[in-house]
């Protein structure tokens, strides 16, 4: 999968192995999230970040989250 290439099935994709990684409960917030209502890059970026990491601290975890909040358009 090149997730290079915006596409709404590469942000599904990438917000679903987002909450898996960082255990989100509430994941519901991204459910119906469009390509054209966020910023690609950004979610690329906090992708990108979190699924080099192996372990991820609460405190990451919770900046993360926060950063996420800032991908909507």
């Amino acid at each position: 999968m090149n997730l290079e290439n915006p596409s709404q099935e590469n942000v599904s994709y990438m917000l679903n192995e987002i909450t898996v990684k960082l255990k989100m409960v509430n994941a519901s917030v991204f459910e119906n999230l469009t390509l054209e209502a966020i910023h690609y890059d950004s979610l690329l970026d906090i992708y990108t970040l979190i699924h080099r990491k192996n372990n991820i601290s609460m405190r990451e975890m919770q900046l993360f989250a926060e950063e996420l909040s800032t991908i909507r358009k």
